[in-house]
């Protein structure tokens, strides 16, 4: 009985410690198997359900030359980290949210937006990854992107275009 009493009396150090450890292996990790924002392709959708690690490794298939990785985010990282919006390489927003951001966002090739999803038709790129919702969904390059010049974003916002 003296034992289990000593066990309890120790459990909230033993599940700190595990806490502790969980977190810095996390981020040990995440920062061992990322790549710099050079050579890396980062996509934000704010949309209502997505098959990110799917998509990214589907992208992944046909990298370019200079790009070691593509990672796919839920828009949900943009929430959590105020600068992840001026870091992002691409993003899929839907057409309620597109003022908000206004100014954040460069077209691709001379347009303003290009059209992802169009709810009409049902026609819509990646749509075996993205669950779209019940409006027009549009793809963007982030203006603070490092490939704005090297058209690196350009050339997977294309591959990505091309999925059905």
């Amino acid at each position: 009985m003296k034992f289990l009493k000593n066990v309890f009396s120790q459990l909230h150090s033993f599940l700190l410690w595990a806490l502790v450890s969980f977190l810095v292996w996390s981020w040990v990790f995440a920062f061992a198997t990322d790549a710099p924002a050079a050579q890396k392709v980062t996509v934000y959708c704010n949309v209502p359900a997505l098959e990110d690690t799917a998509l990214a490794a589907k992208l992944e298939e046909n990298l370019p030359q200079g790009l070691k990785m593509i990672q796919v985010r839920s828009f949900d990282y943009v929430m959590f980290d105020t600068g992840t919006i001026d870091k992002g390489d691409l993003f899929i927003l839907p057409q309620s949210a597109i003022d908000e951001y206004d100014g954040q966002f460069t077209p691709i090739v001379g347009q303003e937006g290009t059209l992802i999803y169009d709810p009409e038709t049902g026609q819509g790129a990646a749509k075996s990854y993205i669950l779209y919702g019940d409006e027009p969904y549009y793809l963007f390059l982030g203006a603070g992107s490092v490939h704005l010049d090297d058209g690196l974003a350009e050339e997977i916002a294309q591959l990505l275009l091309a999925l059905s």
